[in-house]
């Protein structure tokens, strides 16, 4: 359990950007963020990262309050921050401990390459890799050490219709087998529909929560079906602010 609670975060600026967050993220559930820009999406994922620290109220982890980063949690970025001079293998290994010896963190390394479909480009540079391989290495590292929970801030909002597509099913497989508590930031609504279990809508500045939706379908969710599409119509209701063109 990922738990905020009466979470603030005022900047030295004085911009106040979200307030009063009181919110639960049940363990092995998938919670889904979106919001109209400057809504405080982002600020948010990095209060839970522990990039930043809270200027009011508490994380918690299980019930213990965090102060930083945690092995706990891992995170995929919008971008995939890769080590431009590590190869793939090397740069998913970099999320284990050096505490592990290496020959234990390239096995473990390996299997996280395997489980995202990148066993044969283990050797590969960045620079070498496509948009698409590039963000399936940035969440073999995030897995590689099976943290409970999993943090993402618009892991596909790059790449392409097709592409965001297989890469949505390959995190809900992959989520599937070790259920971790994971909370997923974008800015689509049929992303929103298709991947939550529920979905909390932030809106104003200071960002609070306007609304939370449960997402009962099951699963493989068909955004052609009515009952989908019903959904939808329902979050883009709860953003009025929202920007059309990217909805």
């Amino acid at each position: 359990m990922l738990e905020l609670q009466g979470v603030a975060k005022r900047y030295p600026n004085g911009h106040l950007a979200l307030d009063s967050l009181d919110l639960a993220l049940p363990a092995g559930r998938i919670t889904v963020v979106i919001g109209p820009s400057g809504c405080g999406k982002s600020t948010l994922l990095r209060l839970l990262v522990g990039l930043e620290a809270p200027t009011a109220g508490r994380i918690l982890l299980d019930g213990e309050a965090l102060h930083g980063p945690s092995p706990a949690i891992g995170v995929v970025f919008q971008e995939p921050r890769l080590f431009p001079w590590l190869d793939v293998l090397h740069n998913v290994a970099f999320g284990l401990s050096r505490r592990l010896p290496w020959r234990e963190r390239r096995e473990l390394a390996l299997r996280a390459c395997a489980r995202v479909g990148l066993a044969a480009a283990v050797e590969a540079l960045p620079k070498q890799l496509s948009g698409g391989m590039a963000q399936r290495a940035a969440l073999a590292r995030a897995l590689v050490a099976r943290p409970p929970v999993l943090l993402l801030d618009e892991p596909f909002s790059a790449l392409d219709a097709v592409l965001r597509a297989q890469l949505q099913a390959e995190l809900l497989r992959l989520w599937g087998e070790d259920r971790p508590t994971l909370l997923l930031v974008t800015h689509d609504l049929d992303e929103a529909v298709l991947l939550a279990d529920e979905v909390v809508v932030l809106g104003g500045r200071p960002g609070r929560i306007v609304s939370r939706l449960e997402i009962a379908l099951p699963r493989p969710r068909e955004p052609h079906r009515p009952a989908f599409q019903m959904l939808r119509a329902r979050l883009l209701s709860a953003l009025p602010s929202y920007n059309l063109q990217a909805a």
